[in-house]
């Protein structure tokens, strides 16, 4: 019984000592029938408790049917996991963890509500906090957009990184682009900080902490690429030795 449902059930008995209280007054000259009626309340206060985790189990296992007829009928393509699919002490009725078999350690908290209605309510994940030269692979969660079963996941490729204390760089091809991502990592937590997309067969620049990063796709047909920094400098560089790292120069030597 979580805390609502022990509040559910304190508002329900203080109504019933307000019950009891009016009855006893109105019929303070008919003993009996006041005792009677106020026994009869507490039988069924009693009674309703006592039903009550069985009416919760009858409850969510009608909703994990739902929930399955729902899943099957939206995403028959997909093989998802629900759980709990039997109701114990602690969880919340109408709510599943739903995820894809193909990516276990991330998925959806999907609520029924007593229509049937099904609603996505949330996220979870169970990965462990990753190691600062892994972060990246978190983008595949948060790219385009929160996650949900109807996300279309990303493919993405790390092709080269650079890590200087807190901050974490990563060359990356997403959806056949060559992109730059800029992460902070700390034993506190972790985050990106910036996300640079360019087009396929192209390069892509990106600035932080005073720093320029270059990344050249594999595919690049010219010789040579000219690098404008934020601040309007250009350089040209040649492309044939360069092409798939991921390049970093200080920007005011490097341009």
């Amino acid at each position: 019984m979580d805390s609502g449902d022990s509040v559910h059930f304190f508002l329900i008995g203080f109504g019933i000592v307000i019950g009891i209280i009016i009855i006893s007054f109105i019929l303070r000259k008919r003993k009996k029938v006041a005792i009677t009626l106020s026994l009869a309340l507490l039988a069924g206060y009693v009674g309703y408790y006592a039903y009550f985790p069985t009416m919760q189990e009858n409850t969510h296992a009608e909703r994990y049917r739902l929930l399955e007829a729902y899943l099957s009928k939206t995403y028959p393509e997909k093989q998802l996991v629900i759980s709990p699919k039997h109701y114990e002490a602690g969880d919340r009725v109408g709510e599943f963890n739903v995820n894809d078999i193909t990516t276990p350690t991330i998925g959806v908290v999907l609520r029924v509500d007593e229509e049937g209605q099904v609603s996505q309510i949330a996220t979870w994940s169970n990965v462990n906090y990753p190691a600062q030269q892994e972060v990246w692979q978190d983008l595949a969660f948060s790219y385009g957009g929160a996650y949900s079963l109807d996300k279309e996941m990303p493919d993405i490729t790390k092709e080269d990184m650079w890590v200087d204390g807190e901050m974490s760089v990563f060359a990356l091809t997403i959806n056949g682009a060559p992109s730059i991502a800029v992460y902070h990592y700390s034993n506190e937590g972790y985050g990106l900080v910036e996300l640079t997309e360019g087009n396929s067969g192209e390069f892509v620049t990106a600035e932080a902490d005073g720093r320029l990063f270059i990344y050249i796709d594999k595919n690049y047909k010219k010789e040579t690429i000219t690098v404008y920094s934020e601040s309007g400098q250009q350089r040209i560089l040649p492309t044939p030795e360069l092409k798939g790292q991921l390049l970093v120069g200080e920007l005011d030597s490097f341009m």
